[in-house]
C-alpha cells in the first residue's frame, strides 16, 4: 500500500512540475536574452536546432503579446539543455 502511494506521488510530481517550471518562467525581452545565450551555448547540433527554432517561436509570442505561448516555447527551447 505505501509503495503505491509512493508511486503515486512519484507520478504525480513528473506531471505536475513541468508546469510549475513554466509558471516561473517571464516572456520579456531580458528573458529573451539570456535565453539566447543559453541556446547558443548548446553543443548538440540536434538539441541546438530544435531550441532555436523553438525561440524563434517564442520571440513571435512575445510580438503577439501572448504570454502563455511564450512560455510554452521558451520551456520547450530550455528543454534543448537538459542533459537527455
Amino acid at each position: 500500500m505505501l509503495k503505491k502511494m509512493f508511486a503515486a506521488a512519484a507520478i504525480s510530481a513528473v506531471c505536475v512540475s513541468p508546469a510549475f517550471a513554466q509558471a516561473d518562467l517571464i516572456c520579456d525581452q531580458a528573458g529573451m536574452t539570456k535565453l539566447e545565450t543559453d541556446v547558443s551555448q548548446i553543443t548538440d547540433s540536434g538539441k541546438k536546432e530544435m531550441a532555436q527554432k523553438e525561440l524563434a517561436m517564442a520571440k513571435e509570442a512575445l510580438a503577439a503579446n501572448d504570454q502563455e505561448k511564450c512560455k510554452s516555447h521558451m520551456a520547450n527551447a530550455m528543454k534543448g539543455q537538459d542533459p537527455m
